[in-house]
């Protein structure tokens, strides 16, 4: 009796430590999906506005346009699709189907995927819907595409471009030029840079202005370092908490702060809730950035991309 209970006393123990370990990674996955997707990511989205059609890759988070011009379309979406067991594939009902699968047995397959044992032949699991379709060629894509969830062009901003068949440049409103002699690469990859006078982040991919948005940087006496960085890590979430001494002025908890970007020891390009004061120094060093741009840089950059501060 007593080896009885002893023995159903540990597996009970083991049971809850592996529910507690399993919920608990699966807390930590969610809640770092949660800043990295978007409510259309994994989908097909047409801008109202121009007729453009995209596909939100749901791993980056990127989008990626549907054009006819582009000759290697069906060879990107095999580059994109992630890979699953055909028993996974076949939990979504196919678009032909009358099927439809209940919420509580849907397992969170979305996007463009492929079976591990057949990778030229790539599925588009809708996220809605939870309906499958097979796509085996350009024209498949093509086609299905024009099936895609009508979207305000505003409502896809946070999703940076990762290919287009038209130049992705915006106008800088300082009408800046690109600081050359302080930040030599200007020709190929994506660069960050932080004019600390204007209080202005710019980002560039292969020497072009793709965004630029106002940020706040370090107030006085707790200046922002200058220097050239890159983006060490992005961490879905950071608390920002700080004692400087008992009861002084300059301690702070902000409490847990999605997006984040670290370009060097306890520095970061991050979301700032608790103001709405860009374009003038308000932190304790950091990069104040607000929420839609903070969104949109945290898809774009990639870890390593070079941030020169000036």
């Amino acid at each position: 009796m007593i080896k009885f209970n002893t023995l159903r006393l540990g597996v009970v123990v083991i049971f809850m430590l592996s529910v507690g370990i399993f919920a608990g990674a699966s807390k930590a996955d969610a809640r770092a999906y949660t800043f990295s997707r978007g409510e259309y990511a994994g989908d097909f989205v047409k801008e109202k506005e121009s007729g453009r059609i995209w596909y939100i890759d749901p791993v980056e988070s990127r989008r990626y346009q549907i054009s006819e011009k582009d000759d290697r379309l069906f060879e990107r979406f095999m580059l994109l699709a992630q890979v699953k067991t055909w028993p996974q594939i076949l939990s979504a009902a196919s678009v032909d189907e009358e099927r439809e699968v209940p919420i509580s047995a849907r397992i969170g397959l979305m996007g463009i995927v492929h079976d591990e044992n057949n990778p030229e032949l790539l599925w588009h699991v809708q996220k809605q819907a939870y309906k499958r379709k097979a796509l085996r060629t350009k024209e498949d894509i093509l086609e299905y595409a024009k099936g895609a969830i009508e979207v305000d062009d505003k409502d896809l901003y946070v999703y940076p471009i990762h290919y287009s068949d038209f130049e992705y440049v915006i106008e800088d409103p300082k009408g800046n030029e690109f600081p050359v002699v302080e930040f030599a690469s200007t020709t190929s990859g994506k660069h960050i840079t932080v004019d600390l006078k204007q209080q202005r982040l710019r980002a560039y991919e292969n020497g072009r202005l793709v965004n630029t948005f106002l940020i706040s940087s370090g107030k006085y006496g707790f200046w922002t370092r200058k220097g050239l960085h890159s983006v060490l890590l992005k961490a879905p979430v950071v608390r920002y908490a700080w004692t400087y001494a008992p009861g002084s002025p300059d301690n702070y908890d902000l409490g847990n702060v999605p997006y984040n970007l670290r370009i060097y020891p306890h520095t970061y390009i991050h979301y700032a809730y608790w103001h709405n004061n860009f374009g003038r120094p308000m932190s304790h060093g950091c990069v104040n950035v607000n929420l839609s741009n903070i969104q949109w840089i945290y898809r774009w950059a990639d870890e390593g991309v070079p941030v020169l501060v000036y």
